[in-house]
């Protein structure tokens, strides 16, 4: 096994680990009532990007660093679904609220307030898929 395809292979299986811990935190979210629902956004997010950076690997591209970066190289390299292309986009514009308390149109932002349960199933459910189809992908 040539180095990107070690590369692909370990980036899935963070990809797979990130979404556990997506889900770990949407348990815990649940189980004390916890409003941790941008935390599992934001982990259900970086899952979706490990899973892409593995796919560039597999075809032994270099990874690029910015998230924008990630998605368009992914759909140049692999052509998706535009039923995809468009979950990648519709995340990756929500990325930066899971992080940032900012202030936009006069008033403070707060992760913590911007996102649901509802969000985080949504995000879990495209990461879980994504990783699945990935992993077939890569494995051809």
């Amino acid at each position: 096994m040539d180095l990107k395809q070690e590369q692909a292979k370990e980036y899935l299986n963070e990809a797979k680990l990130t979404l556990a811990s997506a889900e770990a935190i949407f348990d815990k979210a649940e189980q004390e009532g916890l409003n941790l629902w941008s935390k599992v956004v934001k982990n259900a997010y970086d899952a979706i990007e490990d899973a892409l950076a593995a796919a560039i690997a597999c075809r032994g591209e270099i990874i690029p660093k910015e998230h924008p970066g990630k998605i368009s190289t992914f759909i140049r390299l692999w052509k998706p679904s535009r039923k995809l292309i468009d979950v990648l986009f519709k995340w990756l514009g929500k990325r930066s609220s899971t992080q940032y308390v900012d202030i936009k149109d006069g008033k403070v932002n707060v992760p913590s307030r911007l996102f649901t349960k509802e969000d985080a199933l949504s995000i879990m459910d495209d990461a879980k898929e994504i990783i699945q189809e990935i992993d077939k992908l890569i494995k051809r």
